[in-house]
């Protein structure tokens, strides 16, 4: 994946990478054999590229800027995004941010019999999102 730049200078997609003190082959040393056979599946699907586009769901004025390093041993790299533009990214990464978990918290407006507001939480509110184009 090579560096973009936009028009105005402007550096988005994979910025940055660094290498991670953690060796590799230490990755899943801890695990049992069936859990090890998992997870070396799971982080192969983690960093299968993807092609996705960013949405930013406050405006197209809003960036999403994002260290990523799902596993050990894994370089540290980090991202820039602008909405509206295509990028192939780890799966792992377009996951993370999709994660319905990880939304801003909202504040209900549902008011009780009496007219005030209740003190319950709406459903969150997602601010980043990857719209895949090919998985």
């Amino acid at each position: 994946m090579s560096l973009m730049v936009t028009a105005s200078g402007e550096k988005h997609g994979l910025i940055n990478s660094v290498g991670n003190s953690v060796k590799a082959e230490d990755r899943f040393k801890n695990m049992t054999e069936k859990n090890k056979e998992k997870a070396e599946k799971q982080r192969k699907e983690d960093c299968r590229m993807v092609k996705a586009r960013y949405i930013n769901h406050r405006g197209n004025h809003e960036r999403l800027s994002k260290p990523y390093c799902r596993y050990a041993g894994d370089p540290i790299q980090t991202w820039h995004f602008i909405p509206e533009q295509e990028y192939e990214v780890p799966k792992g990464l377009v996951d993370e941010v999709n994660d319905p978990n990880k939304r801003l918290a909202r504040r209900s407006e549902i008011l009780d019999s009496s007219g005030k507001p209740t003190l319950k939480d709406g459903p969150g509110e997602r601010i980043h999102e990857f719209v895949p184009i090919s998985f």
